[in-house]
């Protein structure tokens, strides 16, 4: 059996609202191997066993400001060969690889559309001009208007392995920019995901690097001119073709039907690049 640990008692705490630290102490509960590799002591080969104990076993520790995770772990020698005691510091930071932090940019933007939904009409000719929900029709031309939006956008800070942030990986995920997600990304649906750069440091060690991701949402059942939209992707356009036409001596212009495009060269793509998120 590989060399354990158990909690002993006493911790130490530091809260405020900045830096939040728990100490947790753990003492080896295994005897020590007789027998250790060539070129190294007890003391190493305790550390050794204690980091890896310590990530599988005890890499989160809950407290009063939530769940911390550990940052540091000092390794105490009682007596050599014999006695052996960590003490783990916990954090709000995850250092670990492979942990990620996501931020959520829920900001409004504007968009311009063309048409909505007629509510009523007042004036002479209430009741005989009706435009479809056309906004701003002047003779053959619709003016349209701008509207709040939710444009949400995502920054997502990763840490990578040793090794990971590589000239090819960068490469390799710098080609996905301005795409949409081809499968589920970041618990997003395909489509909702667009990729819009990074901010990475090539290197061979561990490291974190931050990432930016647009959101447009899929949409289902709605209307747009009257018409019923069944299922538009998120980062899809909806085209309008309206025309000409007269309803009581009266000349209307409507929306004749919409097209869903999806812009030239912006097909869905794998995300698998990025290693994560899926």
């Amino acid at each position: 059996m590989g060399l354990t640990f158990e909690p002993i008692n006493g911790s130490d705490a530091t809260f405020d609202k900045e830096n939040v630290t728990i100490v947790r102490k753990y003492r080896a509960r295994n005897q020590l191997p007789v027998s250790i590799p060539g070129g190294t002591d007890y003391f190493d080969t305790v550390a050794s066993a204690a980091m890896t104990w310590v990530a599988a076993n005890a890499a989160t520790s809950q407290s009063p400001m939530g769940t911390l995770y550990w940052n540091s772990i000092q390794l105490h020698e009682n007596y050599y060969a014999l006695s052996y005691a960590i003490s783990v510091t916990y954090g709000r930071t995850q250092k670990a690889t492979g942990a990620y932090q996501i931020t959520v940019n829920q900001s409004g933007g504007t968009v311009h559309v063309t048409s909505g939904r007629r509510i009523a009409g007042y004036g002479p000719a209430k009741n005989k001009v009706d435009h479809g929900g056309l906004i701003g029709v002047d003779g053959d031309k619709v003016a349209g208007t701008d509207i709040p939006v939710d444009q949400t956008k995502l920054s997502v800070m990763f840490r990578h392995p040793e090794g990971q942030l590589n000239r090819a990986y960068l490469r390799n995920i710098g080609r996905l920019v301005g795409y949409p997600n081809k499968a589920a990304f970041l618990d997003y649906e395909p489509g909702e995901v667009l990729y819009m750069g990074s901010n990475a440091t090539e290197t061979d060690t561990e490291a974190s690097a931050a990432y930016s991701f647009g959101v447009s949402y899929n949409r289902k059942n709605f209307k747009v001119g009257g018409i019923l939209i069944a299922e538009k992707a998120g980062w899809d356009i909806i085209s309008p073709t309206y025309e000409d036409a007269e309803e009581d001596g009266h000349g209307v212009r409507k929306v004749k039907y919409l097209e869903i495009i999806r812009p030239a060269g912006r097909e869905w793509q794998d995300y698998g690049a990025f290693g994560w998120g899926s």
